[in-house]
């Protein structure tokens, strides 16, 4: 359809004089002298205009509707055509006009006699209403669309770029600014063929921009073009203005948002009001999330680092292996840990070594995991011995416990390992309610047992230690139940158990300590049925191999240790 504009004035008459022809008068002419039909009334009281134009396109007839919608229209006149009237059309076709202001849609209709008719009507508020409810389908496809996008990452520079991009759309060019850190903002760009990010320090921020993200302005606020020079304002097309506009977050702005427009842009081209405030709504609030997220993240990972197992030290004398899953994987935290505290080269106690498990998984057993870790290694300082300083930790624990808690309680094993004069190495192993050690040797695998009840868990326990003495090749490993209590099998109810992890650490003399904690971890991994299960920590204890002609001396597998002292531990020999 084609739109055509008409202006002109002219001498208006609803019937024209009567023309010296034979030919007799058309539907829509009567004598001057013959009174109004009810046709005529209805006519002339339709809100539709009606033309009939003779065969010369001379108008006969026109109603007042007719009169009213075309300004320029008189009767006894030629039909304008073209851009100024009507334009020629085809019987049932409907054009289309633009007449001072108003949209009219005309539809011509043949008559008999070479007679054409004009059927005109007003369409301004009803394509008014269609164009509304076009453009508010476009808007909220819009929304949709950026709710949608704004929420897919969790990354705040990610989540800003979206936002630039999809800002984009409402203007020649869009940037979002982040919120100050450490004087520095970081800042998004995205226009019609480019996009861009960088930073730019605070105190070069133009003012409306800085105040936005103070939230000193919430309402958006023009940006004069003085104020927009070089990055990441004006770094190619010239910039003729732009709109600044706070991105509402978590009680403060979440940044803010710069919609920019170019010099060959018309000046009475600017974006949508609504449409840019419920956008900045949204994409604050997507800002703020992403915001919020990043916070706890760094925050979850300072605090992750700090309880995750430690990297075994090098002890010299002394070979260290460990290997560790937790019950939760996305976690890498749990309650199952071990640890090792070199000793200073005068100090004749050796290195502390400890293994154990404290009730629970996840975030909560690794918090007390944390203050356990803690608590030996200050008590370590003041008590060397590995029976006193489990009731030393027993007396902590239980002191630390709140009268209306359950007692947070664990099991450890606990001890200190130096190197022997000829070769190999002395370990002291305390034991609180684990599961026994045992020694890889190069005839077999031993079982240390050495018992004691829970630490944390009751009053007045009781603590007892064994001395293993390693050869050089053997190794002590230390496990979790984890480890004993994986269930798999056949019906994926068997456990693991010390026997099958006896025989998977039989002949493991001739690997290396971290090769013995990785063989033990996989070999429980292979056996369990399902995703489900505890924590699993190994710590391995291997005497080096000599060089040279130590290679071949003898040594003793245990040797036995001193009668129980006057502090209620108990020691057996291994």
């Amino acid at each position: 359809m084609t739109r055509h504009g008409v202006n002109a004035d002219a001498d208006r008459s609803t019937t024209a004089p009567p023309r010296a022809s034979a030919r007799p008068a058309g539907p829509e002419h009567r004598p001057a002298t013959e009174p109004p039909t009810v046709e005529a009334h209805l006519l002339e009281g339709s809100r539709t205009g009606v033309i009939a134009c003779d065969e010369r396109r001379v108008v006969r007839s026109a109603n007042a509707a007719a009169l009213r919608l075309l300004p320029g229209l008189a009767v006894g006149e030629v039909l304008p055509a073209g851009p100024a009237g009507l334009p020629s059309s085809a019987d049932g076709e409907t054009v289309e006009l633009e007449v001072g202001g108003r949209s009219l849609a005309a539809r011509r209709q043949d008559l008999p006699h070479g007679w054409s008719g004009w059927h005109v009507e007003d369409v301004t508020e009803p394509r008014s209403r269609t164009d509304n409810l076009l453009a508010e389908r476009a808007r909220s496809r819009f929304l949709a669309e950026a709710s949608n996008r704004l929420k897919l990452s969790l990354h705040p520079g990610r989540t800003a770029r979206a936002a630039a991009q999809l800002a984009a759309r409402l203007a020649d060019a869009a940037i979002v600014v982040l919120p100050v850190a450490a004087g520095t903002v970081q800042w998004f760009r995205c226009g019609t063929d480019e996009a861009g990010s960088g930073r730019l320090p605070a105190r070069e921020l133009p003012e409306p921009v800085a105040a936005a993200l103070d939230g000193r302005t919430v309402p958006p606020a023009p940006l004069l073009p003085a104020e927009l020079g070089g990055e990441p304002w004006a770094p190619q097309a010239p910039t003729a203005g732009a709109l600044v506009t706070a991105l509402p977050g978590n009680g403060k702005p979440a940044g803010a948002l710069v919609l920019l427009r170019h010099g060959d842009r018309p000046d009475d081209a600017g974006p949508d009001a609504a449409l840019v405030h419920e956008f900045a709504q949204h994409a604050g609030i997507a800002l703020a999330a992403a915001a919020l997220y990043a916070q706890q993240a760094r925050t979850a990972g300072v605090l992750k680092r700090s309880l995750m197992e430690p990297r075994l030290p090098e002890v010299e004398g002394v070979t260290l292996g460990a290997a560790y899953r937790p019950a939760e994987e996305g976690l890498l935290i749990g309650g199952d840990f071990y640890d090792v505290h070199p000793c200073r080269p005068d100090d004749p106690n050796g290195t502390m070594l400890l293994l154990g498990d404290v009730c629970g998984k996840g975030v909560d057993a690794a918090v007390s995991t944390g203050q356990l870790r803690q608590s030996v290694r200050a008590l370590r300082r003041v008590e060397p011995d590995p029976v006193r300083l489990l009731e030393l930790l027993d007396a902590t624990m239980l002191e630390a416990v709140p009268e209306d808690a359950d007692p947070r309680f664990a099991t450890l094993v606990l001890g200190t390992v130096r190197p022997l004069p000829g070769g190999g190495l002395r370990l002291v192993l305390a034991g609180g309610g684990h599961p026994a050690p045992m020694v890889v040797r190069r005839d077999g695998v031993e079982v240390v047992e050495i018992g004691g009840t829970l630490v944390g868990g009751m009053r007045r326990a009781r603590f007892r230690s064994r001395t293993v003495d390693l050869a050089p090749g053997e190794a002590c490993v230390l496990y979790t139940d984890g480890v004993t209590e994986a269930r798999g099998g056949f019906d994926g109810a068997q456990l693991f158990g010390e026997e099958r992890l006896a025989e998977t650490l039989r002949g493991c003399h001739v690997l290396p300590a971290p090769g013995i904690a990785e063989r033990v971890v996989q070999h429980a991994d292979r056996w369990l049925a399902s995703g489900n299960h505890d924590d699993i920590a190994v710590l391995v204890v291997q005497a080096p191999l000599p060089v040279g002609p130590a290679a071949g001396r003898r040594h003793l597998h245990a040797v036995t240790a001193a009668e129980p002292t006057t502090t209620g531990a108990e020691e057996e020999p291994a």
